[in-house]
Parts: structure tokens; sequence; C-alpha cells
């Protein structure tokens, strides 16, 4: 093994020649001192003289063999010394008074990527990094003024060009004297800094996404009462540094009021072990005056023999959620049009209402309003114009009523008025002629003078209902007759319009049950092609059996369905089962048969119509081309902005849409130019008027203009061979009547089509 220059502590010269040359000069001496004793020397003096230099020839030898050992453990000891120097872990430089290396262990030139030889004799500042050379000669200026131990963190230049980063650690050899050599330990702690580097950059991400989500922290110590903040929460609060609160009494008086006995609720519980976690929102006062809201998380942290030490609460700054949220709930709320309290809030503030005219024993009228004409001013003028109708009678209404009473739009044209603390109904007629006056002038609105009257409907509590939704309904009922018989005025609730809002509650609580137990069938009727004879499809009917074996017309229950929302979960129901239907026939062995389901004004315009449709034929596994949907013009003609857009998410779907009753509904023929339908029925009451010249001519025309806007039109309500005759001579490709086929049940259908002789089937 070759070693750089050593410690000059070399042992001396060979122990056997420095022994020959003692003894020859202790001959010598000897000799010399005792040359007239040698004389005298008797056979017996020198015998005793020659033991005794044997003795000591002994002796010596015995001295010379121990140095020997001792020099070969001195050498065995240097070696594991240079052996331990080299291979150290860490690296080892010897520098002179200059700074110029003068050894340099193999630990320190692996460190530099530099030979050990290159190392030696060279300034070791020229290997330090450019950046941290100050670092350097500060440490060094140190060392050499105090002879205290150094120790710095700086950069390695390597000779292939990276950097290292080191732990120098300095002392002189003599710390007392400057001007001697220094012993330089060098530790790479490269790792350790990219560690460090890679969790600062962590902490910095996180502070970073703390501050973007508006998140910190507090802890609080119970048996100290001591309570910390860090910077994070300052920065959320704008309390500096000297203005934090010192204890947590302090802290709570920086709740808002009605939200301190809540969390100190909490906190005292978590304290007290009686739970372990829990989560609270409360608003804190910012230094600027306002409270602004938090969301919290509290939990508590345990020492390790398990007692609560501290509580740390983790809260987040919800401010902007809350207002973003109180703005929804407002637009949730009020009608985005009028600014009007909707049903919902309506109902909820009518009931606050409701239970303080029960405590106090006063009295209370329900106004339900509807707008006479204001469907032929919106058909007229268009929506815009309708809309700043709608808005100016808003107005109207604020300014007529008091501050206690309560206006609401429940939606079109119709309003809901609610009169607090009236003594009679006189009270509630004389408000209700002033609304009616007010209501009836000139409104103008983009230089008209439109003019548009209410009726309204009276009920009072607590003689014609007890509780709001009943009012409502009565009133509705009042409204409906006086707009029937004499528009434009108020009406009470009457006997005679109780027993029918009796006959109404009770029918809904029947209709209720009945959706609840799936009391209902559906039957179907086949429709067919006027040419070949072939089932085309057929129309699904809703029908609702009694226990008497009668059914109840869907007239009857329908529009009370669609009147109190219960028409979406009984359309849902009849897609459902239409699903199952087509199903069963398929097992049965039937060709694909397409099935036409009618659908209301209030099903189709709902927002979920169309996910609600995709999904059951998802689920159901049916093809969408199955389906057909039957629509009024009604239905398309009332907003035809969601008509457009539903009509389109239909033909996307692979649904087909038909026209119901056309001809029926007085419809202006501009507004069917880009819907997407696929079939006209003409409304069977035009059928049944054939026999006049007139009707003819005109049925005759809407035949035409299904074919020309290339529909497939169908004759509804054909009983008669005339009838039949009639429309095959038109041309009109797709025919149903009870003559040709009646409604049946989905077995019946099956045997039905079984048994006929012409068509697929």
């Amino acid at each position: 093994m070759s070693h750089s220059k050593k410690p000059e502590t070399e042992p001396p010269a060979d122990s056997t020649q420095t022994l020959q040359t003692l003894r020859h000069r202790a001959e010598t001496q000897f000799a010399v001192s005792n040359a007239p004793a040698l004389s005298n020397l008797t056979p017996q003096g020198g015998d005793e003289l020659v033991q005794e230099l044997q003795i000591h020839q002994i002796e010596l030898q015995m001295q010379n063999d121990e140095l020997r050992r001792a020099q070969e453990a001195l050498e065995q000891s240097r070696t594991r010394y240079f052996d331990l120097y080299d291979l150290a872990p860490v690296g080892y430089i010897t520098l002179d008074q200059s700074g110029i290396i003068q050894e340099a262990n193999l630990a320190a030139a692996s460190l530099t990527v530099t030979p050990r030889t290159s190392l030696i004799g060279q300034p070791l500042s020229r290997l330090i990094h450019s950046e941290d050379q100050d670092i350097w000669y500060l440490s060094r200026q140190r060392l050499r003024s105090t002879g205290d131990r150094q120790h710095c963190e700086l950069r390695l230049q390597q000779s292939n060009g990276t950097t290292r980063w080191t732990c120098m650690d300095t002392r002189l050899e003599t710390p007392t004297d400057p001007n001697t050599c220094s012993w330089i330990i060098l530790t790479d702690i490269t790792e350790h800094k990219e560690s460090e580097r890679q969790l600062l950059e962590t902490q910095a991400r996180l502070h970073r996404m703390m501050e973007i989500a508006e998140l910190s922290f507090w802890e609080w110590t119970p048996h100290t009462n001591a309570i910390y903040f860090p910077p994070e929460w300052r920065r959320q609060t704008g309390y500096g540094a000297g203005e934090l609160p010192q204890s947590f009494e302090e802290w709570a008086t920086l709740l808002y009021p009605q939200d301190r006995e809540r969390m100190l609720e909490r906190l005292d519980a978590i304290a007290a072990g009686r739970i372990s976690t829990c989560e609270i929102q409360y608003r804190l006062r910012h230094k600027d005056g306002d409270y602004r809201w938090f969301s919290a998380r509290l939990e508590p942290i345990l020492n390790d023999s398990g007692h609560i030490e501290r509580i740390l609460g983790v809260h987040q700054n919800v401010t902007q959620r809350k207002l973003a949220e109180d703005q929804a709930l407002q637009l949730a709320q009020h009608d985005p049009l009028t600014g009007l309290p909707t049903r919902g809030l309506l109902e909820q503030l009518a009931n606050r209402m409701l239970v303080n005219a029960k405590r106090s024993g006063s009295q209370m009228a329900v106004l339900f309003v509807d707008l006479d004409r204001f469907k032929a001013v919106n058909d007229t003028y268009g929506h815009a114009v309708g809309d700043q109708l709608l808005q100016s009678v808003a107005q109207r209404l604020r300014e007529t009523f008091r501050a206690q009473d309560l206006a609401a739009r429940l939606g079109g044209d119709e309003f809901v008025v609610v009169l607090a603390d009236i003594r009679d109904g006189e009270d509630a007629a004389r408000v209700a002629q002033t609304a009616i006056d007010s209501l009836s002038r000139p409104y103008p609105i983009d230089g008209l003078d439109l003019i548009v009257r209410p009726s309204i409907g009276i009920s009072l509590y607590p003689e014609d209902a007890q509780t709001i939704g009943d009012l409502i309904q009565r009133a509705d009922l009042a409204m409906y007759h006086t707009k029937q018989v004499s528009p434009g005025h108020y009406q009470f609730v009457t006997e005679a319009l109780n027993r029918q809002a009796q006959t109404t509650l009770a029918l809904e609580r029947r209709l209720r049950e009945a959706i609840s137990q799936q009391a209902f069938r559906l039957v179907y009727q086949p429709m067919l092609d006027f040419q070949s004879g072939d089932i085309v499809g057929v129309e699904a009917l809703l029908r609702w059996p009694q226990p008497d074996g009668t059914e109840i017309p869907p007239l009857s229950f329908l529009p009370l369905a669609e009147s109190i929302g219960l028409i979406h979960e009984l359309g849902q129901w009849v897609f459902e089962e239409v699903c199952r239907q087509h199903h069963a026939w398929q097992k049965a062995g039937l060709p694909l048969v397409r099935i036409e389901v009618n659908v209301s004004t209030r099903q189709f315009r709902h927002q979920s119509f169309l996910s609600h449709l995709a999904q059951t034929l998802r689920t159901s596994g049916v093809e969408p081309s199955v389906l057909s949907l039957e629509l009024g013009e009604a239905t398309l003609l009332q907003d035809l902005p969601t008509a457009r857009h539903t009509l389109a998410g239909l033909h996307d779907l692979g649904v087909r849409v038909a026209l119901a009753d056309f001809g029926m509904g007085c419809s202006c023929l501009s507004e069917f130019d880009d819907l997407s339908l696929d079939r006209l029925g003409i409304n069977r009451a035009l059928v049944r008027r054939l026999d006049g010249p007139n009707m003819q001519a005109i049925v005759e025309t809407i035949v035409r203009l299904g074919q020309r806007l290339q529909l497939d039109v169908i004759a509804v309500g054909i009983e008669t061979e005339a009838q039949l005759d009639f429309f095959r001579d038109l041309g009109c490709n797709q025919v149903q009547g009870f003559s040709l086929g009646a409604p049946m049940t989905g077995d019946a259908f099956v045997d039905w089509c079984h048994d006929r002789s012409a068509g697929p089937c």
C-alpha cells in the first residue's frame, strides 16, 4: 500500500548495531581502567568475570528482543492508523498555514473526484464553489483568531463540473499557535441537503395550498389555558403578532355571540372525553371588525399516557362559500324574474305566520291571483314584453300590500298573497278590491298600454282550512270559479267550493296511495299502416282500476297529478312498465313493436326529463328506437326554446316524437319550422266532424302539411268505413280506431297479433 508523506516519527537505527557499538566502547573503557587488575586476575576471578559478562549478555539480548517486539507493534499500529486514515468514510485533509493541502485521504479525493496526488500541493480554496468562498474565508479567519474549532457547510466543486454539499469541521494542530497546520474533516451532506430542499419545497407548497384553500389551525392546551396561532391564522384574521389572544378566554371573545356557546360546548365535550372529534362552522371577528365564516374540525391530541394534552382546531375560511350559498339560496327561494318568493319560501314563511296566528288567535287570509288575458299578451307581443308585464305586476303587488303581508309568485301568471292579522273577511275583500284596481290600470311597456285584469280567490283561516297548503288550494278553487263566471273580480271560498275541495283532497290522497302501491295498469291500442294493415306500433294508455271494478278516467286524475307534482313519479312508472312490457313481448315471440307514450306538459318541461328517460332505457336495456313520445301542441308552444332543446335531445337519443291532436290548438304554423318531429296526429274531434265539406278541406290541409313536412300522418278515432275511405284517398299512411283495434292488455295484444291474418304478426 502506498501512502502519502507520513509524520516524522520514525524509530532509531537498528538496535543490534547500537548494542555492538555500546559493547565495544564499554570493553575499551573497561580495558583501560582495569588493565593493572587484569594482570593480577586469577583463574577463578576470570571465570567469575566471564560468568558476569554472560549474564550481561543475556540481559542485553532480552532487552534487544523487547525492543524488536516494540518496533513490530509500533509498525503494526502505524499501518492500522494509515489504513483507518485512508479508508475512513469521511474526508481528512491537512493544510499548512497557507491553506495548501499537505495530506488527503481517499474519501477526500473521492469527494472532489480528484486523484489524491493531484490534491496534494494545491490550495483548498480552489475546490470551493465560487458562491461559498466567503463562508470559507470567514471560517479560516475565525479559526486563526480564536483557535476554536470551526464548523460550516459549503459546496465543493468536483473535477467533473458537479458540486457536492460538505460539512467542514476544522481545528488547528496546536490551538494556541495560529501558524501551525490545520486538520479538516469533510462529511458529504449532499443527500441531506437535497432532502432538506425537498422538505422546504413541500412545506412551501403546503403553505401555498393552505393559503389557496384558506386553511389554518390553532392549538389549545386546556391545563395551561394557552392557545397557539400560526402565521396562517394571523393572515386570515388580520391580527399582528402582538395582537393575538393570549388565552382561550380572549380568543372566545372574538367568536360571534350566537356561535360562542355552541363552540364552547363542543370544546368542553372533547376536553371531558365525551366526544372524540367534531366538525363545526362558526364566525370569528376579523381585525377590520367584520365577521368571517370558518369551518373547523376539532380533535384531541393525546400524550403517552393517553390523556388529552392539547386540542387541535383545523379550520378553513369559508366566507366566500357561505356568501355564494346564501346567494344561491336567495336565487332558489326567489323568482329570478320578479324577485318575489317562490312556492318553497312562501310555504316556509306562511307557516310561521300561521303559527303566530294560532298563538295569538288572529285571522289570516290567502289570496290566489291569476291574470286574465296574460297569455294573449305573451302570444301577441312576445315573451320579452310578457316578462316586463310580470315585473310590473309584482311591483304593484309590493306597493299594494302591507309590510307584514307576504306576496309570492307560483309560476306563469299566478301569484299568492298571504294577509296577516286581519279582523274578518271584509278586510280581505277590501284588500282584494284594492289589488284588482291597482293591477287593472294600464301598463306602459315599449310604447304600449297593456291591460290585464286579475281574478282573485280568497280563503280564510281558520274558517276554510287549517294548513297553508289547504288554504292555497281552496283559494285556487275560488279563483278558478270566479275566472269562469266573473273574470276580473274576487271570490270567497263557498260551501260548494269546500265540498269540491274535499273531493279533490280525497282524490289526491287516493292518488298518492295508488302511486306508492303501483295500482295502475297500462292498456295498448294498435296503430296500423293504411296500405298494408301492418302494425306500426301501439299507444300505451293509462288506467286506474277501482276496487268495485270501475276505472277512474285519466282526465279525472292526470291534471291533479300534474298540479301537485306527482306526474313525474307516475310518468316514471309508465316508462318502466312500457320497458318491461317490451321484453315480455319479445319473449312471447312478437317482432319489434314501437310503443308510444303520452307525456304531459309539466313532465316534458322538467329539467331532469331527458336524463331520467335515458337512464331508464339504459337500465332496462331497451333500444331508444322502440319508444315514441306523444306531445300536445300546448306542451311544445308554452316554452319553445326549452321544447326545441328537449326535442333535439330526444332526437340525439334516438327516441321518436309525435305531435298529437293537431288542428285543435290554433297553433302558429311558423313555430313548427325547426321542431324535431316524426309524426303528426289528427285530432279525433276533427275526424268525427268530417261530414261537412269545410271540415274535410281543413283535414285535407293538415294531411298535405304533414306530407310536405315529410312526417308520418295518423288519423285517430276512425270508426266508420267512410272515414277510413276518406283518409285512404288522401294518402294518410297510419290509422288508429276502436273499430280497427280497441285498447287491450299486454297479454291480450299477444293473442290479438297471433289471431290476425294480415301483417307480420
